[in-house]
């Protein structure tokens, strides 16, 4: 054995040396706008292989050196590009690829076929995709598209939260330009943060994770910003029936620099302000929100590039009741706000780096004011984790068949859990609870794209990650390993298996989606989590029609799970003995936790077309997730709140000419887990116990106490009921009419077009006679979103 590896060592770097070898790199750019392309295919005829242009628009192919090659760029929606180009020496050539979305369908060709590439579990989405889909209140909207993929699930019509292969809404990594946003919901989970005026791209991941990724469990859902337009001034915007958005982008320095900036605002507070002021005079609530994207970036040539990006983004509910003697004022807010500055550095034709400085904060504030004559009593409490990073990413192209990504990170985290600052001039009492905790996080990794014939491609990898914290430090390796072999040229059998580890956790109430969630760290008593998932499945790919389809089963064991002991909720005090409030001292979350561990498992399908007139795609998931807490449910197994048996989404576009544009989605789905009361029945001690307990407490002899029935509800085990299925059809129709220097799109879209009830929750509701006595007991359900009509214009120019 040792002589083996003996041998290997020294064939090795002959293998790799014996033929003279050239490079042929550069960038790719989309025509017109100059705006870098990533993910586009590039192919060497020759040879039968190639690569595909990084998140910067960078490609490189490292082959033997001949006379010529024919290389060919394509990507989804552009038309391919054909260069024969001499390759007996290093070349460079930057590409430029025109848009083809309404030119003739054999012009245009997708990017790397899922068949090609070594990554599985992996769905990329454009903004066309995006933006031609019909949506609630005709709000086009990222995350609600990403939910109608297989694997992925959202939780019922009014709560927040991504669901991914069995995961948490905590466990997918959300980045935004290298930044992580930590609340991307707006709305009560209605939109997400995200306006499609600014973004680029999108990929989702779900398995068979890159080791260049981590900190997550479940999914990865990164998110690239417009970089601008480098040589026109451009434009587009929107108004819809409650939100109006606009985007503005143009060069800073022609061919070098541009720049990129989107807004976008709800208005339903400006419209419903009057009413509610003539309807009741002295009272005045509402609730916006709003985004804001910037994007920056310089060419210093093709040795480096500058780019700087930012997000902001808030919403809030306020409230406000003024009359004689008392005024009161309470709302919510809470926001994001990220930043990243990064520098692209080519050492070689085969050597390209990135180095990040990345800033994300995200804040969650509840506040109420009361004012009566000269007292005065204010309740402020607030939560939030702010991160500063740096990230230095390598990558290299050795050869044909390895292309080596390493890199390192290192974030300060800054948590504030829960913050508590209570104030009563009457009494001069003041309360003031809450510390900061400080965290440090670090990860260094390295990874191979190894391809053997362009037949087996291999991609393994390690990524080392620590976490500190108040002395506590936790070291966690995470191997990766992603194999394909092409059975046929268009045919690849797929396996995967990834560690994956989370040293920060999120607190969710599982109520409506209100964002009382919070973030905190492990400690010394909350482990990391820890999940493995292995995952295998066949991809297939047809060039006529040009249809993909996949086929995946997985399995993920997931560790160290967190959750909330029963009855306990999102603001916790440590009380002193007396049962009194405390003056000050740190707010005991950790104290009402448990921890546990999770299971999920599946099978996918997905068909799916991305060029032609026809596109869209038809997604089924069977799937099982369960959990188990040694505090809940007796310590049994229970199935998890989002664990949906059956998961069913159809999404088909027609673009029948250059003026019109047809949609239609319909979803269906098992309903979510919940649990509800085996029985009720009527209690006549716990009356004469409320009777006494009143009067010896506080004096009060009431007879209500005594004459009262009370019912008791008798619960089993955890979510022990299924809420009925959920399912409903949306269509929308796009008439787009070209005018000589700008562009109209006038959408009509429907939501629940056929009136579908789905429940919102449920509750235990009574019947009630004619004299205004309960006396039925009866499930009763709450539906929010009937069949709704939506209006919006668009504009380009």
């Amino acid at each position: 054995m040792k002589n083996i590896f003996i041998y290997f060592i020294l064939i090795l770097p002959l293998s790799i040396f014996a033929q003279k070898r050239q490079t042929i790199s550069g960038y790719i750019y989309e025509k017109g706008s100059k705006e870098s392309l990533l993910g586009v295919s590039v192919y060497v005829k020759e040879y039968e292989t190639g690569t595909v242009s990084n998140s910067y628009g960078f490609y490189s192919v490292t082959l033997p050196a001949r006379d010529s090659i024919t290389v060919i760029y394509s990507y989804v929606g552009f038309i391919s590009d054909t260069l024969v180009v001499p390759f007996i020496s290093n070349q460079n050539y930057n590409v430029e690829l025109e848009q083809g979305i309404h030119l003739k369908e054999v012009t245009i060709r997708a990017e790397k076929t899922n068949s090609e590439s070594v990554q599985m579990s992996s769905i990329k989405l454009s903004p066309v995709e995006v933006k031609k889909v019909p949506m609630l209140f005709g709000e086009k909207d990222l995350f609600k598209t990403l939910m109608l993929l297989p694997g992925v699930q959202a939780g019922t019509e009014g709560t927040s939260g991504m669901y991914v292969r069995g995961g948490g809404p905590d466990q997918n990594l959300v980045i935004l330009d290298e930044a992580t946003i930590y609340n991307a919901n707006h709305l009560l989970g209605f939109f997400s943060v995200f306006n499609g005026d600014a973004i680029k791209s999108v990929e989702l991941i779900k398995g068979g994770f890159p080791a260049r990724y981590g900190g997550r469990l479940s999914s990865i859902i990164d998110i690239n910003m417009k970089e601008g337009n480098k040589t026109e001034y451009h434009g587009e915007g929107g108004i819809g029936v409650i939100a109006s958005h606009a985007m503005v982008e143009g060069p800073i320095v022609k061919d070098k620099s541009s720049f990129m900036v989107s807004a976008r605002r709800t208005y339903m507070d400006v419209l419903l302000q009057p009413l509610i002021k003539i309807s009741q005079p002295g009272f005045s609530t509402g609730y916006y929100f709003y985004d804001l994207n910037t994007k920056l970036n310089y060419d210093f040539g093709d040795k480096n590039k500058l780019y700087v990006s930012g997000y902001f983004g808030r919403d809030k509910f306020y409230m406000s009741s003024y009359e004689k003697d008392y005024s009161s004022r309470a709302g919510l807010f809470w926001q994001n706000g990220t930043g990243s500055l990064r520098w692209n550095h080519l050492f070689s034709n085969r050597l390209f780096s990135n180095l990040s400085y990345i800033y994300s904060d995200y804040t969650m504030k509840i506040y109420m004011i009361e004012k009566m004559n000269l007292y005065k009593t204010s309740l402020d409490y607030h939560s939030g984790i702010q991160d500063h990073s740096l990230k230095y990413d390598l990558t290299f192209v050795l050869n044909p068949s390895h292309t080596f990504y390493m890199g390192a990170v290192f974030t300060y985290h800054q948590f504030t859990p829960s913050a508590l600052i209570l104030k009563d001039i009457d009494t001069n009492y003041n309360l003031s609870q809450g510390i900061k905790i400080h965290g440090f996080e670090y990860a260094v990794y390295v990874e191979d794209d190894i391809n053997i014939k362009n037949i087996l491609k291999i991609n393994p990898g390690v990524r080392l990650s620590m976490f500190s914290v108040r002395g506590q430090t936790y070291v966690s390796p995470e191997p990766r390993l992603s194999v394909s072999y092409n059975i046929l040229p268009n045919f690849a059998i797929k396996t995967s298996y990834a560690m994956m580890n989370q040293n920060i956790h999120l607190l969710s109430s599982s109520t409506i989606g209100l964002p009382t969630d919070l973030w905190i760290p492990s400690t010394n008593n909350i482990k990391p989590q820890q999940s493995q998932q292995v995952a295998m499945g066949l991809a297939y790919d047809w060039k006529k029609p040009d249809l993909s389809f996949s086929i995946e089963g997985y399995y993920k064991k997931m560790d160290r799970m967190i959750a909330y002991k029963e009855g306990s909720g999102f603001i916790f005090f440590d009380y002193i003995e007396d049962g009194s409030m405390p003056t000050s001292g740190e707010l005991a979350w950790e104290k009402s936790l448990t921890t546990g561990q999770g299971w999920s498992y599946g099978v996918e399908f997905l068909v799916r077309r991305t060029a032609g007139k026809f596109t869209g795609w038809v997604g089924y998931t069977l799937s099982w997730t369960e959990q188990q807490f040694d505090e809940l449910n007796f310590g049994n197994k229970f199935y998890a709140r989002y664990d949906r048996r059956h998961d069913v989404s159809i999404v088909l576009m027609y673009s029948p000419n250059n003026w019109m544009n047809l949609s239609l989605t319909w979803v269906f789905a098992t309903g979510n887990a919940i649990t509800l009361p085996e029985s009720i029945y009527t209690s006549e001690t716990i009356n004469d116990f409320l009777h006494d307990y009143m009067a010896a407490k506080y004096g009060i002899d009431n007879q209500y106490y005594a004459d009262k029935l009370f019912d008791i509800h008798s619960y089993g085990s955890r979510n022990n009921v299924r809420m009925k299925p959920f399912h409903h059809l949306d269509v929308g129709i796009q008439f787009i009419r070209h005018h000589t220097k700008w562009k109209s799109i006038f959408e009509i879209s429907v939501y629940n077009i056929y009136n579908q009830k789905n429940a919102f929750f449920y509750f235990i509701g009574y019947d009630y006679d004619e004299y205004g006595n309960s006396y039925q007991a009866k499930l009763k359900q709450i539906c929010i979103f009937p069949i709704i009509p939506s209006f919006s214009y668009n504009f380009q120019f």
